[in-house]
């Protein structure tokens, strides 16, 4: 029997390296969402890469040379049980993936086997007993690429993992072949000191948060107190309420988008859904919420006029050091909370689950960045090792915080009224801008398919343009540019007009939606046009919609935008940015099985997932954010009573 077993094991290995060769697998390759749109060529096996049936010995149940260990004396054993059909046998050799399961051709890489019946003893209901096995077992994975990975998300190449149940007495090492790894992730999960040390910090911080409700002089650092500001309807500034319906509609954009493309990782239809991706005109809204992040950047760009005029614009004079307290606010109002995450990402992920492919080694985070980690903390993570970094989402943050050091030097003229200087220098980066584009495009042919699902898409965009500042500042500069022109604009405009540049917006934001679908159909002329130009458009549409709003002239839509309920969401935007991905892969890799795509799991996983990362971010917000926050506004109190008030005490920046 055991000799039947091993004959189909190889023969499909034979069959899927025989396809690998000639077919393309599609898989996502990093935690980033632009990764998860890179097709992967699978590797061309030579002669020698796959062992005959011959270099088998009878007893072999693995294609592996094993070690002369209690392994091998353990699996001899199986072996033997299996030939006599014993019960606790044929229960561990049941429990693996060794069914091809239906669907190959639709991409079922994943044959999990079954990870509670490997783990645990076989009940009989006749009797309600448990079959006695002569040692203890443990699940592990096999497969045709090594996973001990720098990536423990997604492997860097396409690879087929069969669940296999061996002795609890084998380990990784005891298995040696050219083709095939052997990797038990239960064996590697432990607590290290750093996951004990956060752990005794979320311990101390739940203490006083706690303890603050009973002290009066700690009563702003309280649970209570947090939680009542966090579910407040009140309004502290009413100008731009519909920002806030603008953010969290964004922010709950990139979430689906995340979730959708994470689960890609356990799909048994993976072929089928990119073919969706690739034909149908509902799912161009998934791919489109990379400009979820554009909106991001408008937003921030034009609350950072909007605080720095307020804070500014009274001044007689302007001082270098007020250009440093604006930065310093700026980084400590981020800090803590990205701090925080991070510890939570690389020392308690590896503790939050178990299951078939669960990273139990290094979490959801690289290896590198336990050593990359200041790189994140600095807002530096988008020029050194991008690839590599901590929680990959936050380039955006490190964008961000760029493009707020460089937005006050673009002011400084405008509150001394030279607009003019302030408008041209604005113009001028827009143009630098777009002309990087164009040369980072031209120099590096392919790299204008970006992230549509048409073509090979290369890291090279992900590193040169998708986080790079010079590529990403267009709609930032927009968004500021949109704040100066309100300063001074407010006349109502004509129905002839609003209905001329409407429409004109609707259509910018179907091509930006849309021109993906059918790319490969224009020249890549055009698709280097779109390339460099689509971000800006979508922003001025944005604009559009944000001038609107502004004059009260967007009707039912600013109603909307302005609803008191998107101030909850809005308060824990930031933290919901930062721990959304944490929660999503926590739920994707603790499932026992693969997942086949249909149109009601995408949405009802997206809405668990997003339930799940609101109640995180309340726990972030109250212990770490709102704290920090009351902490810095008390020490900036106490410099104010001595020195003249340098910065107004106004919250900024698109999701804090």
């Amino acid at each position: 029997m055991h000799r039947a077993i091993v004959f189909r094991l190889v023969l499909f290995f034979c069959f899927i390296f025989s396809s690998s060769s000639n077919e393309s697998w599609i898989l996502p390759r990093s935690s980033s969402f632009h990764h998860a749109f890179e097709l992967l060529q699978a590797r061309v096996r030579n002669s020698d890469s796959l062992s005959t049936i011959e270099s088998f010995t009878p007893g072999s149940l693995l294609p592996f040379t094993i070690n002369n260990t209690i392994c091998r004396k353990d699996l001899l054993n199986l072996v033997n049980g299996i030939e006599l059909k014993d019960k606790w046998a044929l229960k561990i050799i049941d429990s693996w993936g060794l069914k091809p399961p239906a669907g190959i051709l639709e991409g079922s890489h994943l044959w999990f086997g079954s990870y509670d019946e490997c783990l645990h003893p076989l009940y009989l209901i006749n009797n309600q007993t448990y079959v006695r096995q002569p040692y203890s077992t443990k699940y592990c994975t096999i497969s045709n690429e090594n996973m001990d990975d720098d990536d423990p998300i997604f492997p860097p190449k396409p690879a087929l993992i069969m669940g296999i149940c061996l002795p609890d007495s084998c380990h990784s090492h005891d298995f040696h072949s050219k083709s095939f790894y052997v990797q038990c992730p239960s064996e590697r999960q432990h607590f290290t000191i750093g996951a004990i040390l956060t752990l005794i910090l979320i311990l101390l911080l739940s203490l006083f948060v706690c303890l603050a409700n009973f002290l009066p002089c700690l009563h702003e650092y309280s649970a209570l107190t947090n939680i009542k500001k966090i579910f407040s309807f009140h309004r502290t500034h009413t100008t731009y309420s519909f920002l806030n319906g603008i953010r969290v509609l964004s922010l709950f954009w990139i979430i689906f988008g995340h979730s959708f493309v994470f689960q890609l990782t356990i799909a048994d239809n993976i072929v089928h859904v990119f073919d969706n991706l690739r034909n149908s005109f509902a799912t161009q809204l998934i791919t489109g919420a990379v400009f979820g992040v554009d909106t991001f950047f408008f937003i921030s760009g034009f609350l950072a006029v909007y605080v720095f005029l307020n804070t500014f614009k009274s001044q007689t004079e302007f001082r270098i050091h007020h250009l440093f307290i604006y930065y310093l606010h700026r980084y400590v109002r981020l800090l803590p909370t990205l701090i925080f995450i991070l510890l939570i990402s690389i020392y308690l992920t590896p503790l939050m689950g178990t299951g078939p492919i669960y990273p139990t080694a290094n979490g959801f985070e690289t290896p590198s960045c336990r050593h990359q980690w200041w790189t994140t903390i600095f807002f530096l993570n988008n020029f050194i090792e991008s690839t590599q970094s901590c929680l990959p989402v936050t380039w955006y943050l490190a964008n961000d915080f760029q493009f707020h050091l460089l937005a006050p030097i673009l002011l400084i003229p405008f509150i001394f009224n030279r607009r003019r200087l302030t408008y041209f220098l604005i113009c001028l980066l827009i143009f630098i801008n777009i002309i990087t584009l164009i040369c980072i495009i031209s120099l590096n042919p392919g790299i204008e398919n970006g992230m549509t699902i048409n073509g090979d898409v290369s890291m090279d965009f992900f590193e040169k343009i998708y986080i790079k500042p010079w590529c990403r500042m267009g709609p930032f500069l927009i968004g500021m540019l949109t704040k100066l022109i309100l300063e001074y604009y407010r006349s109502r405009l004509s129905w002839i007009r609003i209905s001329f540049f409407t429409i004109l917006s609707l259509v910018i934001i179907f091509i930006c939606f849309y021109f993906p679908l059918y790319s490969q159909l224009f020249p890549r002329s055009l698709q280097i046009i779109y390339q460099i130009l689509s971000r800006q458009l979508w922003s001025l549409a944005i604009g559009w919609l944000v001038l609107l709003c502004s004059i009260e002239q967007a009707g039912i839509v600013h109603r909307i935008l302005s609803s008191s309920i998107w101030i909850i969401f809005a308060r824990l935007s930031y933290a919901a940015y930062l721990i959304h991905t944490t929660i999503i892969l926590t739920d994707t890799y603790n499932r026992l099985s693969t997942i086949h795509y249909q149109t009601s799991l995408i949405f009802s996983t997206f809405i668990s997932q997003c339930f799940f990362t609101l109640i995180a971010s309340v726990f972030v917000v109250v212990l770490v954010e709102s704290p920090s926050q009351t902490f810095e506004r008390r020490i900036r109190k106490f410099f104010q009573q001595k020195k003249q008030r340098f910065i107004n005490q106004q919250n900024y920046g698109t999701i804090n």
